[in-house]
């Protein structure tokens, strides 16, 4: 038997890319698939190597993705927040033009004739590696909600097609564990449950996604832990070897950091909204040197475009400070691997997340975090289900004595929160070897 993981490998997001290798190994698992392949993602023969290349080098089997972002591969550099006028219509333009084109694909899909006569080669094949699988897994992660945005109904259409794909072939179909709402948006919560109503399995990965989808497809949906939780570490003499190569010693308690360039959609002021989050967490790092630790800021996304690329976020928080207090502060600008960045953190003493799955490689790793949420229930869903409610806080209310106060407290706190982890850790394991996340 073979199987699909869909929508498709991100490299460039180590929290994607930990999903995807994690939605693979669990399919293995299952001991029912000879194959497994992946999807890749990338518009550009550039982007294809950036979004896939750590993938094909751990031995993974990929097959060409058929649905383009609209951005076909152009991403204007410097647009963090905002795009303009001219390039939004461009991006309208592919929109509907996919639309029209993979619209007629879905409909002709079973015809290999007509697929054959009407799209490409490339388009081609991969519709017969979908003709030929007998399941198709929607990788873990959090992208099924919308905040009301103008692009709601397509987005949403778009993150569908895959599994609309699968349902027009008749194909098993496995929705892994997930973060679910908010779905804001004309069409958005008549599309989700018309296309998850017709899946084998949907699995929430924390109770406040499983509510909100329940309630929206009138059944019950089980939880199951978001599959981060499972990613396998490097050596930790990997991640200690490169502190040691940016000047940590071992004495050193080292603060890690991510930070994300962010929209804030469904908002009326996304760019103060923006200023406020990046001066509250430059607040927090000034506290958190005057304390005596140190801190690191790590890549957990390089893109590929600027909205997705840490770097313009951490770049842009620096350039806040004065030249003293720069020097105080460690970047460590490389482009790991999953497990490798993991292995980093896992030699950490405690860690500021934005990405959440920064939060998640460090928790598993016994490392107390603090969580800044955004897009959806994720970090607030999975913060609770481990009952630390008291260190999340969502990306629009934070400000930086919102900040301080919840590390000083998980300062405070530092061997209880330990102990709440290793407690939650060894749950998740016995979860994952009783394969709960698929049962």
């Amino acid at each position: 038997m073979k199987a699909i993981v869909v929508p498709g490998v991100t490299d460039l997001n180590k929290g994607d890319q930990a999903l995807v290798w994690e939605s693979h190994r669990i399919a293995m698992d299952t001991q029912l698939f000879e194959e497994v392949s992946i999807l890749s993602l990338g518009d550009t023969e550039e982007e294809y190597q950036l979004l896939c290349a750590q993938s094909e080098a751990k031995g993974y089997r990929i097959i060409q993705n058929i649905l383009k972002h609209p951005r076909r591969g152009k991403h204007p550099k410097g647009d963090v927040i905002g795009e303009g006028v001219f390039y939004l219509l461009f991006q309208v333009f592919n929109a509907v033009s996919d639309l029209f084109t993979r619209g007629f694909l879905l409909q002709i899909c079973k015809n290999k004739f007509l697929t054959d006569l009407f799209f490409s080669k490339t388009t081609a094949k991969t519709i017969d590696e979908f003709r030929t699988t007998d399941a198709i897994f929607v990788k873990g992660g959090g992208f099924i909600h919308a905040h009301g945005e103008k692009t709601a109904p397509y987005v949403m259409w778009f993150f569908l097609f895959y599994i609309k794909l699968g349902i027009k072939l008749n194909k098993k179909l496995i929705f892994l564990p997930n973060s679910f709402g908010p779905f804001e948006g004309l069409t958005v919560s008549t599309q989700i449950k018309k296309t998850l109503n017709k899946m084998d399995l949907v699995l929430a990965r924390e109770n406040i996604s499983a509510q909100k989808i329940s309630d929206l497809l009138g059944q019950t949906i089980s939880v199951s832990p978001d599959l981060g939780f499972y990613l396998k570490a490097s050596d930790a003499s990997v991640g200690r070897a490169v502190l040691n190569r940016y000047g940590f010693t071992e004495s050193d308690k080292v603060v890690g950091v991510t930070i994300r360039p962010w929209r804030f959609p469904g908002k009326e002021n996304p760019e103060s909204l923006y200023e406020k989050y990046i001066h509250s967490v430059k607040e927090l790092i000034l506290h958190i040197d005057q304390q005596g630790f140190k801190v690191a800021f790590f890549n957990q996304s390089l893109g590929p475009n600027a909205h997705e690329d840490d770097r313009n976020a951490i770049e842009y928080l620096l350039s806040k400070l004065d030249s003293n207090d720069r020097a105080k502060f460690v970047w460590v600008n490389e482009n790991f691997n999953c497990a490798d960045l993991k292995s980093v953190y896992s030699n950490l003493h405690f860690f500021i997340g934005t990405r959440f799955h920064s939060v998640i490689f460090s928790m598993t790793s016994i490392v107390p975090s603090i969580a800044i949420g955004y897009g959806g229930n994720k970090a607030k869903g999975i913060m609770s289900d481990f009952h630390l409610d008291d260190y999340v806080i969502q990306i629009e209310d934070v400000t930086p004595n919102d900040l301080i106060t919840r590390f000083d407290k998980g300062i405070a706190a530092y061997a209880s929160i330990k102990s709440r982890l290793t407690e939650n850790i060894i749950l998740l394991e016995q979860k994952r070897v009783a394969k709960n996340c698929i049962d």
